[in-house]
């Protein structure tokens, strides 16, 4: 059954959208960041953004606070652009400070400690719920601004909007492919429910620019040594089921992520397998990250049960459907604490949204 999607204002309506293209017509210098660890929807949203504003005669650069995962170099092939901790010089003052794919400023890591008094202006590009239960342990400085539409599919089509109105110069295949593998990626090939007509449509016209989306593809989910195979076979043999068996999720200690050799990108897309568990709603991965402090987890629900206020309520965020959290206690606490309070979620009927009613 399908469920009910409700339209969106223009974004061209958005009052913050107004002031931001403004922004982006004043500046001289712009500088782009987006989240630690990031992934297909932040990469290729900068990347597209790159290119759109060199082209427009902007000085650009792009720095993230984690270095470019391997699968994503096709993005940047000469290692120019997509640039991290020690692999770029920061000016010592910006007009504009533009991060994508996310509000959250914990997000930023050691850059949100370095770059704020950098940066004239500063303004979040995002399509994620806002991170109310949170706002409490941060402030937004009064010189930054986030501009958001929930219901994008991902930052690409923001900025396909984004380009459209600007309007500074036409799109190439270099600003294409960022905007594919963004729009590819944060819906999973067009699968998740936050698909929308306008995620085909890029893609479409992305396409008839040049990009390749077999190549695109097989760049960026058949990119795992065979290692990372034998550590998936292992987490899939001991995948843990709650009584309920509506919730399933993977336990990954960094002792065996360093003996297969996977970095924390090489297995994000391991708690997909999970989805195809007929009676699984949710479904979760537990991973100890590389500081051994902090315990990183990631949650899928089917689309039955809405997720994201859960990991809201641990400090995290993320979309209805698909939402993380990161927490520095005990890795067997985070499990016991998050698998208990979605085992409850799932259990609860008032927590299950309404299916869209025939008309």
């Amino acid at each position: 059954m399908s469920q009910k999607k409700t339209k969106s204002k223009p974004l061209s309506e958005n009052k913050e959208f107004s002031k931001f293209k403004q922004l982006i017509t004043d500046a001289k210098r712009i500088l782009i960041s987006t989240h630690v660890q990031p992934d297909g929807d932040g990469l290729g949203a900068e990347v597209a953004l790159y290119h759109y504003l060199k082209r427009s005669r902007k000085s650009v650069r792009i720095y993230n606070p984690d270095h470019l995962p391997k699968r994503y170099q096709f993005l940047d092939p000469k290692g120019e652009i997509l640039l991290g901790p020690g692999e770029v010089e920061i000016w010592d003052q910006c007009d504009l400070w533009i991060i994508v794919d996310t509000n959250d400023p914990r997000r930023l890591g050691k850059l949100w400690n370095e770059l704020p008094l950098r940066a004239k202006k500063i303004v979040f590009l995002d399509h994620h719920p806002d991170i109310v239960t949170a706002k409490e342990q941060f402030h937004y400085p009064p010189n930054a601004m986030v501009v958001s539409d929930h219901h994008s599919s991902s930052i690409g089509e923001l900025l396909y909007q984004l380009f459209q109105e600007l309007n500074f110069c036409k799109l190439n295949t270099d600003m294409g492919l960022g905007l594919y593998v963004s729009v590819m990626t944060d819906t999973n090939s067009f699968r998740y429910s936050r698909t929308t007509p306008e995620s085909h449509e890029i893609a479409a016209e992305m396409i008839r620019l040049g990009v390749n989306p077999e190549e695109v593809y097989q760049a960026v989910y058949s990119s795992k040594e065979l290692s990372h195979v034998q550590l998936m076979g292992i987490l899939l043999q001991n995948t843990k089921i709650s009584k309920s068996g509506k919730l399933a999720w993977m336990e990954m200690r960094l002792d065996l992520r360093k003996k297969f050799k996977a970095t924390a990108d090489d297995t994000m897309s391991f708690m997909n397998i999970l989805l195809v568990l007929r009676d699984a709603e949710v479904v979760c991965i537990f991973r100890e990250e590389d500081d051994g402090e902090m315990t990183r987890v990631s949650i899928k629900s089917k689309g039955k049960v809405v997720i994201n206020k859960i990991a809201m309520e641990l400090g995290g965020g993320g979309h209805d459907y698909a939402a993380g959290l990161a927490l520095p206690v005990p890795f067997e606490q985070v499990v016991d604490t998050v698998t208990d309070r979605l085992e409850k979620l799932i259990n609860t009927p008032a927590a299950k949204p309404l299916m869209s009613k025939k008309p």
